[in-house]
């Protein structure tokens, strides 16, 4: 894969809480128990925000985990 984006997450950075009302907002718009937004080089900048209780947060790892393996797979598949 090619990409001029530099992946890198700083808890507490200069993006941690750009995103919360994104995130909220789709939160309330979906009626989900919890929402995760990732921007990647947005007009604000790169980031995400995650909203919900902690109890629906902590299955976020094993869910993401999961997302980047099919992820992984599909983009060999489409870039051979």
């Amino acid at each position: 894969m090619t990409s001029n984006f530099e992946p890198t997450v700083m808890p507490g950075g200069e993006s941690a809480g750009l995103f919360d009302s994104a995130c909220n907002r789709l939160r309330e718009i979906t009626k989900a128990r919890c929402v995760a937004v990732i921007v990647i080089d947005g007009e604000l900048g790169s980031g995400y925000s995650v909203m919900g209780p902690l109890e629906a947060q902590v299955l976020l790892p094993d869910i993401l985990q999961k997302m980047a393996d099919t992820l992984r797979g599909q983009l060999s598949k489409n870039l051979q």
